[in-house]
């Protein structure tokens, strides 16, 4: 049983390694108009840009899709070539030949793997005025962040013979799948400063929060029952059945189909009564002729949480006794195939009620310099801050975006962040005539080159149609190019390099 969840765990780990983040090498990219979705004050070049899902044809080719992981460990961590008679085979941490304790010191405290998603169904855009800019999106989002505490695999691996105190804290999950509503204007307040504001409505589909995670497991030496000591609470909006005891606990719990009934489907997938409201900012100011500044905030918001709400909670006022639980009762052919009732049995106080509750968004922080090198070459660097459910996570990207040609745009990217130095990245726009298909990932090129130490991979695509895209005079290339050219006269005349 121990080594069957270990390898559960580790399977997982290996699964989801050539998946993504979400990107940070997209912020730079003016070319793209899909870079004001973290970059609020960044305003498309043409006047009107349409793409998404529902746009004929172009809308899924390819599809306008991203989708992000973010692993705790690297492949290698958990595959690798053992040692001795075993140099020529690939083996597991629960192998002999290997030391398990190792691989648990390479583990976090708590460990999260992360993913996000976005599919847009439709986005446009089109200039307001000489200094304005309109966007409107809608999309789908999905966004789960999973805990899983060193704990756990020590305590699977080793059995409570060997751990007689693990705790659990941080165990959770933290998910959540809605509908995006954005309107976003950005506006050029004067020649050295813009600013991008969107706001967002959420409708929510389904979710599990976790917003208590307390759990210790305790064995005493001559037992093999499990004291529990928890203040462990989950809400969820999935449609549940629960039945309770004379006490007020929870007795027998199933899950409720609602989609036997036809007229439940728009209830329960469109229009759900579940609302949230978000917003984004950011804005850029021109330092000096060469170099400027960003600063932009994405997904500050909630979701209230209220069709079929209910919240479960196991409290640690007595403690209890945990007598075990066969695997045999965990059915695994399918979702309602899952035994609840042998699950409840075994915990005989978890409460629960009806109990609407509210989500946050996690809400991204992004800081930025860029340095105008030339007329097609820009260098900057970007610094994050994502606010997750239980930690905040860091990073930082360097980039260097090129304009080779009027129909292309190439931006190279190297990134620290999730505790991993070898994220090579690479985004790129193709714009012949009306048409425009872009490319984005946070290390595309770093999972290529260095695939067993990779923890995460991004990949962003889609096509625009976009159109008015003829550069005219003072815009940014422009002012650039003539900057340039008039500091090196300057400079040759007068050997003085005058600021802005």
């Amino acid at each position: 049983m121990a080594k069957r969840l270990i390898y559960i765990l580790c399977f997982v780990f290996m699964f989801v390694r050539v998946s993504a983040q979400i990107d940070n090498t997209m912020y730079f990219m003016d070319r793209l108009p899909q870079s004001s979705y973290i970059n609020p004050a960044q305003t498309p070049e043409c006047k009107f840009y349409i793409g998404g899902l529902l746009v004929p044809i172009f809308g899924q080719l390819p599809p306008p899709i991203t989708f992000a992981v973010n692993l705790p460990v690297d492949y290698n961590d958990v595959i690798f070539h053992g040692s001795g008679e075993y140099a020529d085979s690939l083996i597991t941490p629960l192998h002999p030949n290997a030391d398990f304790d190792d691989f648990l010191k390479k583990l976090r405290k708590v460990n999260y793997l992360t993913t996000d998603l976005q599919l847009s169904l439709l986005n446009f855009g089109f200039k307001t005025g000489d200094k304005g800019f309109f966007t409107f999106d809608l999309s789908e989002r999905m966004f789960v962040d999973a805990g899983l505490p060193r704990s756990l695999f020590e305590f699977a691996a080793k059995g409570n013979d060997a751990v007689r105190m693990a705790d659990f804290t941080g165990f959770g999950l933290n998910a959540m799948y809605y509908h995006q509503l954005a309107f976003g204007l950005q506006h050029k307040f004067s020649k050295t400063l813009s600013m991008g504001l969107r706001a967002k409505l959420l409708v929510g589909v389904a979710s599990v929060r976790n917003s208590e995670t307390k759990l210790v497991l305790s064995t005493a030496e001559k037992t093999n029952y499990i004291n529990v000591e928890a203040e462990y609470i989950v809400n969820t909006n999935v449609p549940l059945n629960v039945t309770l005891d004379d006490e007020g606990f929870v007795s027998e719990m199933e899950f409720n189909n609602v989609f036997e009934d036809k007229s439940n489907i728009t209830k329960y997938t469109l229009l759900t009564g579940n609302y949230g409201a978000a917003m984004d900012f950011g804005f850029s100011k021109d330092i000096n002729s060469f170099i400027t500044a960003y600063f932009s905030v994405e997904d500050f918001g909630f979701i209230n949480w209220k069709t079929n709400a209910s919240k479960f909670a196991l409290y640690d006022e007595d403690s209890m006794r945990f007598e075990g639980l066969k695997f045999s009762d965990l059915k695994l052919d399918g979702f309602d195939d899952i035994n609840l009732d042998s699950i409840v049995e075994n915990f005989k106080e978890i409460h629960y009620e009806e109990q609407s509750y509210v989500t946050k968004l996690p809400t991204k922080l992004y800081a930025g310099v860029r340095y105008h090198a030339s007329k097609r070459m820009a260098l900057g660097v970007l610094g994050k801050l994502e606010f997750m459910p239980y930690k905040v996570r860091p990073s930082l990207m360097l980039t260097a975006n090129f304009k080779p040609f009027k129909f292309t745009a190439a931006t190279l990217s190297y990134s620290c962040m999730n505790g991993n130095f070898n994220n090579i990245g690479l985004g790129f726009t193709v714009h012949p005539g009306i048409t425009q298909w872009y490319f984005v990932s946070d290390n595309i090129i770093g999972a290529a080159l260095f695939p067993a130490n990779s923890r995460e991979v991004n990949v962003r695509i889609g096509c625009n149609l976009m159109f008015g895209c003829v550069k005219k005079k003072g815009t940014r290339d422009n002012q650039t190019n003539n900057a340039t050219l008039l500091n090196k006269k300057k400079h040759k005349n007068k050997g003085v390099v005058p600021h802005k």
